[in-house]
């Protein structure tokens, strides 16, 4: 028995398209898009997808720029009844091709003639169709899109990968539902058609989508930062100019604007919330001054779990029992998503102990693109039941909240990216010359993360090497996962099990 079509968020943007024709859909820096032309874009482009894309090809890559054709072409590919996965343009063509080709896509859409992804498909003779979006023609169509099922996927993400490739993590129609109906209609936010949201994410980071599905799901205006990278500056602008009424960002914008924070006025901010890494409460409560109308919200949730699935509202004074060693709870699961905490033998643990964090329900996808390891290592799934992720992340229930207390392994959060040490070690023990390499992140006061990579090298002119290393980096990995600092060391110190010592590694930087 087959599946029931689902209704999904870009169905609820054709509905706004015919309310709010004239109303703004997407505004950029030097760009005002309404619904009806947004919509006009998206079914242009759906066209091309029916007349040229075989029905059984179910997934479509973006090379995804923050402008209006890539919006509309993610609209398109799922309007279509299709997934999209979208590659960063600002990262190394290798590190894109790679998930080009674990992706197994035929078709790549891109807003230009030419990009470095497209560069690298030719040069590498890949049967993959380049499309330039903005050679095609805008149709004012109303076709409403084509029905999904909850099995069916609506995008494909690539994380950091401990092997040097990235993972895939599919994400269904199914799991995309949910979060949208938990977030519009079931955690109390009160979002309007005249609310204005923040979009500061690149396309390739989960925390995107709600940013810019959530508005276009109401006939709200979603602002785009355009700035590279998360463009700090660039977001705090647009929360001023644009007179921002939701948003959601990274805690690492609040240390950025930290000196700042006394000069900034935000009256019109209704729901400002946090996500992607931990929250530090004195900074917190110093952006409760910013925003005094607003209500302010630390969310959490891996990219497995559907953007995000826990909620804690933060009140003034926060108090004792919202924080824990200065970092903000993540408060409770969204309606649909169950947390348990588990002992290393796989046990729950006592309330208030201390345990690996296991998230369960419709949020949660079953698994890693066409890996089947990594996926019987972090999913289980009973018979009948839905599927349960392995956070890798420590924590505990008291009170009625969780508390995020660190990762279980060498994972790290860098201005809300997720990040394996393993891949960056991956690519630096290719250098010559290199025996050994170890990654370790360190928090600073203002609670972002350091990168620090270490290189076990002797009888090697130091300096060279890290001239070497830092250039063949940057030709594998994303800006963002670049090591700020790199130290070359005869030996690394040992621990009693014989394995390198990362706390004596960073305790040495301090040292130096």
């Amino acid at each position: 028995m087959s599946l029931p079509y689902l209704p999904t968020f870009v169905d609820d943007f054709f509905r706004c398209t015919g309310r709010f024709p004239s109303d703004p859909a997407l505004v950029f820096p030097d760009q005002t898009v309404t619904y009806a032309e947004l919509l006009a874009l998206v079914q242009g482009i759906r066209d091309g997808i029916d007349s040229e894309v075989p029905i059984n090809e179910r997934r479509i890559a973006v090379h995804a720029t923050q402008d209006v054709f890539t919006y509309a072409a993610i609209l398109a590919i799922l309007a279509s009844g299709r997934a999209y996965v979208p590659l960063n343009p600002h990262n190394p063509a290798q590190r894109n091709g790679s998930c080009l080709t674990q992706a197994d896509v035929a078709t790549l859409f891109q807003s230009g003639a030419e990009t470095e992804i497209s560069q690298w498909v030719l040069q590498q003779r890949l049967p993959v169709r380049i499309v330039n979006l903005r050679t095609i023609p805008s149709n004012p169509s109303e076709r409403m899109p084509t029905p999904v099922r909850e099995t069916d996927m609506a995008y494909l993400l690539f994380t950091s990968g401990s092997t040097g490739n990235p993972k895939g993590v599919p994400i269904y129609h199914g799991n995309l539902r949910r979060f949208m109906k938990a977030l519009l209609s079931e955690t109390g936010f009160e979002f309007r058609q005249t609310d204005r949201f923040l979009q500061m994410f690149d396309l390739t980071f989960d925390l995107s989508i709600m940013c810019y599905a959530a508005p276009l799901a109401l006939g709200a205006a979603c602002h785009v930062v355009t700035g590279p990278g998360a463009g700090f500056l660039d977001v705090a602008k647009t929360l001023q100019r644009g007179k921002i009424s939701v948003a959601l960002m990274v805690p690492s914008v609040l240390s950025f604007l930290e000196s700042y924070l006394d000069e900034i006025d935000l009256p019109d901010m209704r729901y400002s919330l946090f996500c992607g890494e931990a929250l530090p409460a004195l900074l917190a409560e110093k952006w409760q001054g910013c925003i005094p109308s607003a209500r302010l919200f630390n969310v959490y949730g891996p990219t497995e779990a559907t953007i995000f699935c826990s909620i804690y509202e933060l009140n003034s004074p926060l108090g004792s029992s919202g924080e824990y060693q200065g970092v903000v709870s993540i408060g409770v699961p969204m309606p649909g998503t169950v947390f348990s905490i588990i002992s290393e033998t796989g046990d729950c643990v006592a309330p208030g102990e201390k345990g690996e964090l296991v998230i369960s329900g419709a949020q949660v996808t079953d698994q890693y693109w066409r890996n089947p390891e990594k996926t019987l290592a972090a999913f289980t799934a009973r018979s009948g039941e839905a599927p349960a992720y392995r956070t890798g992340d420590i924590a505990f229930a008291a009170e009625g909240n969780y508390y995020y207390c660190g990762r279980a392994d060498y994972q790290l959060k860098v201005d809300g990216y997720r990040i394996e040490a393993g891949e960056i070690e991956h690519h630096a023990r290719a250098l010559t010359g290199v025996r050994n390499v170890a990654l370790v992140g360190q928090a600073e006061a203002n609670g972002r993360v350091k990168l620090h990579l270490f290189l076990e090298a002797s009888d090697i002119d130091q300096e060279a090497l890290r001239i070497t290393c830092k250039t063949h980096l940057a030709g594998k990995l994303p800006s963002y996962m670049l090591p700020q600092r790199i130290h070359v060391l005869d030996f690394f110190p040992l621990n009693q099990n014989g394995k390198v010592d990362r706390k004596a590694l960073i305790s040495g930087v301090h040292q130096e």
